[in-house]
């Protein structure tokens, strides 16, 4: 083999040389795509710059410098918060407590009369009481007629999101919160309500959890039948390891986020076993609005049919490629990431304008469009640089075979440039996963699903979980005992009164600053 290999080399020294070079030259690009797999694998997510990498590399970054110097984009100025600790609220309970001194110690040590009181210093400290669990006894009193047999009443008693349970709407909720919005599995909680005197085992939790995701049925349907009114959705999909999928292991199954536009601001989850292109042509059958995904393959057929959904790119999926390769070709990665920092640029200014979505298209066409047609050009002429299995390679076909999907998003002012708010929505998962690590069932996962959409549909509108969930546990009790004549014909209009948007507005005290 060796002898072959020697007999196939060329006489000509130069020939050879170029030869060498260019194995040497595959050899280091095959090392250096293998450090970006393991920095990808097992190195830190956060897709940061530091503007100042620019000034380390080679003349081609210095000429791009250059180039951009003469183009120079203003960002507006910012009001950063001094530092140090922030004010405590002013709605928080206070507690005054007073420290004087006894009549001994009040005592003049010159002539022994009583010093008096002239002022009163005062520090703020915050103490925390551990959750307090308490029974409340409901007595149902009943009443008889002493004249008429058998006229007897008795009064109502409230709704419970579980009949046959002892678990109140507040217990419930404050299991769910924490599992599902502070990320908190079962287990853990277990000990923690032991500490707090009930002694709960985690299969019991899981049982009220299973039940209570049958009573968001109703509202999780209304939420999706809203979302499907949307002219934008956008959707992502994670994974969800299930057991009794298979025997004898987890099999990854599949959870997938789809979040309405402005007017139809919910995020609904959908549990499905696999990952094939059916689930999302299901869930989004008869849609014919802008759909913006992160190009999976399974959203195909709902593009291309007639009448159908229109395909949007998402430049945060765009925008990653080029930074993960950024160590293979630093300066034209960095190049490029620049030109998409431009067009973020253009979307800052316009939310921070207030501009309507007219006004946001009017600005995309006058800043966003030319620029975004330098960037294809430049993706075109730098494509054949690269090898064709290169991480560089890759992320300018991901862009130039879509360019019309990610050029969309200028032709109306309702399309987000990217679907990072359905990405915002998948952290919750992803965090989860990492604490309860599986779903028990199918069953469980499509509990998840249904808890899920109504977390993160809170924290789209700032609502403050617990109040929320409290409270709809409650009132969705109420819901499942009227009778059906009335949900017939009223039943939409309560679970309307449900839906975050419009709780919040009932209970403003109950927003958020921040959504969390």
């Amino acid at each position: 083999m060796t002898r072959a290999i020697a007999t196939s080399l060329p006489d000509d020294p130069a020939e050879l040389r170029a030869m060498l070079l260019r194995v040497i030259d595959e050899r280091d690009d095959a090392i250096r795509t293998l450090r970006l797999h393991l920095a990808k694998r097992f190195g830190p997510r956060i897709e940061a710059l530091d503007p100042r990498q620019l000034g380390l590399f080679a003349d081609e970054v210095k000429a791009a410098e250059r180039q951009a110097a003469a183009e120079t984009v203003t960002v507006p100025a910012h009001t950063r918060r001094k530092g140090g600790p922030k004010p405590l609220p002013e709605d928080l309970p206070r507690e005054t407590v007073v420290h004087g001194l006894s009549a001994e110690e009040r005592a003049c040590p010159c002539c022994s009369k009583e010093r008096l009181e002239c002022g009163r210093s005062r520090h703020e400290v915050v103490e925390i009481e551990p959750a307090r669990l308490k029974v409340v006894v409901h007595e149902t009193v009943h009443y008889l007629c002493p004249e008429c047999s058998g006229q007897g009443v008795r009064a109502r008693k409230p709704s419970l999101p579980l009949p046959k349970s002892y678990a109140g709407a507040s217990l419930l909720a404050h299991v769910a919160v924490s599992k599902f919005a502070d990320h908190c599995p079962l287990y853990r909680q277990e000990g923690m309500l032991a500490r707090s005197g009930l002694d709960l085992s985690r299969s019991t939790m899981c049982g009220w959890m299973l039940g209570c995701a049958e009573l968001l049925d109703p509202l999780v349907a209304l939420m999706r039948r809203d979302v499907l009114r949307s002219r934008v959705i956008q959707s992502d999909d994670t994974t969800v390891p299930t057991l009794g999928l298979v025997k004898g292991r987890a099999k990854d199954a599949r959870l997938w986020c789809y979040v309405g536009d402005i007017d139809h601001r919910h995020a609904v989850f959908e549990y499905t076993p696999s990952r094939e292109g059916k689930w999302p042509q299901r869930w989004l059958q008869g849609f014919d609005g802008y759909l913006q995904t992160d190009a999976f393959a399974g959203y195909g057929a709902l593009c291309a049919a007639p009448g159908g959904a229109t395909e949007v790119g998402c430049w945060a999926h765009a925008r990653r490629g080029f930074f993960d390769a950024k160590d293979l070709a630093p300066g034209f990665c960095l190049e490029v990431l620049r030109e998409i920092a431009t067009l973020y640029a253009v979307e800052k200014e316009a939310t921070e304008r207030g501009l309507s979505h007219d006004g946001r298209k009017s600005l995309r066409e006058e800043r966003s469009r030319p620029q975004l047609e330098l960037l294809f050009a430049l993706l075109a002429s730098r494509r054949e640089e690269h090898l064709p299995k290169s991480p560089v390679r890759q992320a300018i076909e991901y862009v130039l075979t879509r360019r019309e999907a990610f050029a969309r998003y200028l032709d109306d002012g309702a399309v987000e440039i990217d679907n990072n708010a359905c990405e915002r929505c998948m952290r919750s998962p992803a965090l989860g996963r990492k604490n309860w690590l599986f779903a028990g069932s199918a069953d469980g996962g499509r509990a998840i699903a249904s808890w899920l959409t109504a977390v993160q549909s809170a924290r789209l509108h700032e609502v403050e979980p617990f109040a929320y969930v409290s409270d709809l546990l409650a009132r969705l009790a109420e819901y499942r005992d009227i009778p059906a004549e009335r949900k017939a014909t009223d039943g939409e209009a309560m679970l309307r009164e449900l839906l975050p948007a419009a709780w919040v507005a009932r209970n403003p005290e109950r927003r958020l600053p921040v959504a969390r």
